[in-house]
């Protein structure tokens, strides 16, 4: 902790008042996603990056499915969580194993169980179930609205968030319909990272339900309001480095592909755009991401 950071708490404290929150640290990334081109060399496998200790991206090679999408792996002291299971034509099951039985090593065994979920419903997200489904100690959720309501709670979907404990580690998750109607998002408290899925990425955003979409950035913005976001982390890049520019559908080699993480600012500069366009939505570029209505 910083010097000043320090002094702000010892004065706090000697004036009666609570001392203020810890500023949340910001991950490390990579310098470049790359996914590879059209062809695989050898046996295709993820690239797995721990974000933060504990919290561990995972990225699909572009030579197994042109989307490339990102997994994010999120471990407590009792369980693990996996968001999504990927495009298929690649063993997901054994580089999850292989992350966890790493991490089990270094923290007595723990944690033994896993949760299987999704950010969204999509094909290019759940491809990859088969591999968890009736394993010992994991938990598979399945891809319905109703199965993503009743295992986490949701009293009044989509409206209340609800919260998620993976053992001394709190995840909150927000129901965000409009892109697939199962769409969520989880925000993790240790890293004030957000999660939000093909809801909030750098490339296009498909709508499908705009009234639903609107309601649903208008609730990731109001809770980023109210809670520190280090960064927006979604499921895929389709954009490239020169802003206003993606690569066209399909595109399996990106080799100038825009950065992964969003920002607060890019939530309300979208938001911005959806209040303007009244529920009649129209294909609107903006710099790092486009509406794209269905």
């Amino acid at each position: 902790m910083r010097p000043a950071a320090v002094l702000l708490i010892v004065l706090a404290l000697a004036c009666g008042a609570p001392a203020p929150a810890p500023s949340p640290a910001v991950g490390r990334m990579p310098a470049t996603w790359y996914a590879g081109g059209a062809t695989c060399a050898g046996r295709p496998a993820f690239r797995v990056h721990e974000y933060q200790p504990g919290f561990f991206i995972l990225r699909q090679p572009a030579c197994t499915n042109y989307e490339k999408p990102f997994l994010y792996l999120v471990i407590g002291r009792t369980r693990a969580l996996l968001l999504d299971t990927g495009a298929g034509n690649i063993d997901v099951a054994g580089a999850v194993d292989s992350v966890l039985g790493a991490w089990r090593a270094t923290h007595d065994g723990a944690p033994r169980d896993l949760v299987v979920t999704h950010s969204h419903g999509h094909g290019d997200h759940v491809a990859g179930d088969d591999q968890f489904r009736g394993h010992a100690n994991v938990t598979l959720v399945e891809r319905d609205t109703l199965a993503v309501r009743a295992f986490f709670g949701f009293a009044h979907w989509p409206d209340d968030a609800v919260t998620f404990d993976l053992g001394g580690r709190v995840l909150d998750v927000l129901a965000i319909p409009g892109h697939q109607p199962a769409s969520i998002a989880l925000y993790d408290r240790a890293t004030a990272t957000m999660l939000p899925g093909d809801s909030f990425y750098p490339g296009r955003l498909y709508v499908r339900d705009t009234a639903a979409f609107a309601r649903s950035i208008e609730r990731l913005v109001a809770f980023s309001a109210a809670h520190p976001v280090t960064a927006f982390l979604g499921t895929h890049i389709e954009q490239q480095r020169t802003p206003y520019t993606d690569y066209v559908v399909g595109t399996q080699d990106q080799p100038d592909e825009d950065r992964l993480e969003l920002t607060r600012a890019d939530l309300v500069q979208l938001d911005s755009a959806v209040r303007t366009m009244r529920g009649r939505f129209v294909r609107t570029k903006l710099p790092r991401l486009t509406i794209w209505p269905m």
